[in-house]
């Protein structure tokens, strides 16, 4: 991938940010910060809003929806944006122009690469690399997109579903240039492994008990979030587990012990007639 120059060390600083669309609160009191290097995986139900969330801390205007609240953006940014509507192509223009934007040569790790060949490595033979991208499947498009990307210079990459269409060679190739960009990334999918492959922390999608949409902010992969999620669960089930009440105990009154000078009528007889007979036997 072309790696533009590093961005300052502070790259979005938010406070406060509210977003809302048809009055629906997709975001409430989010603040965090993301910081050069960060690599962010997105998760959400679809149309929770984690688009509409990105292009706000990215700056990017979208009249339909409410704002509010401070997004502070670094210096020197250049965002390359992988979408999943695909509408940075030209569908009436090839494959080779639209990746190298006419020319016949690309700069690839700094050194000049004819487009064909540079294709090739994207499953695009010379013939197929001239045909106009109307004529290509979902999967292909995807390929021209990522080839133009990855041409790119740039310190931020913003994936949105990249993994859709993919086939296994290209995703493999897709996840190895992503794992090894040294720029900011902000990742949003469906692919759990490909996120655990890629990102350092991840971003979740829920809801308060007025039903507005939040982020919650997890260390790690996606199989880490799940391991923190379960945690605190846990934490709020115990939390929240009924407090048993100890009622006081009535204990019986304990009787005074009688008196053995008192013996009833029985006993003593009793006493009696086995001192008789113990007489008796010493007699003999």
């Amino acid at each position: 991938m072309g790696q533009g120059e590093k961005s300052g060390k502070l790259v979005c600083k938010v406070k406060n940010l509210h977003l809302e669309y048809d009055g629906n609160v997709l975001v409430d009191d989010f603040t965090t910060t993301i910081m050069r290097g960060d690599k962010i995986g997105i998760v959400g139900p679809n149309g929770a809003g984690k688009t509409t969330l990105i292009k706000a801390l990215l700056d990017m205007s979208d009249d339909e929806v409410t704002k509010t609240g401070s997004v502070e953006l670094g210096t020197n940014l250049k965002i390359a944006f992988f979408d999943q509507l695909r509408d940075q192509l030209d569908l009436e223009a090839s494959v080779a122009q639209n990746v190298s934007e006419g020319s016949d040569f690309v700069e690839v790790g700094g050194r000049k690469t004819h487009i064909m060949s540079y294709l090739q490595d994207f499953l695009f033979a010379p013939e197929r690399a001239r045909t106009p991208v109307k004529a290509l499947s979902g999967g292909e498009r995807n390929r021209v997109l990522l080839a133009k990307q990855l041409l790119k210079p740039a310190n931020i990459l913003v994936l949105d579903e990249p993994t859709n269409d993919l086939d296994m060679a290209t995703l493999e190739l897709l996840e190895e240039s992503v794992a090894s960009f040294g720029g900011t990334i902000l990742l949003i999918s469906h692919d759990r492994s490909f996120m655990d492959n890629v990102v350092t922390s991840t971003w979740v999608f829920d809801q308060d008990e007025d039903g507005k949409g939040i982020v919650k902010e997890y260390v790690g992969g996606y199989q880490e979030y799940l391991v923190q999620k379960n945690r605190e669960q846990a934490a709020h089930a115990l939390e929240h587990q009924p407090i048993m009440q100890i009622l006081p105990v009535k204990l019986p009154i304990r009787q005074p012990q009688q008196n053995l000078t008192k013996l009833p009528k029985s006993s003593t007889s009793m006493n009696s007639v086995n001192w008789t007979i113990y007489q008796k036997k010493s007699l003999h």
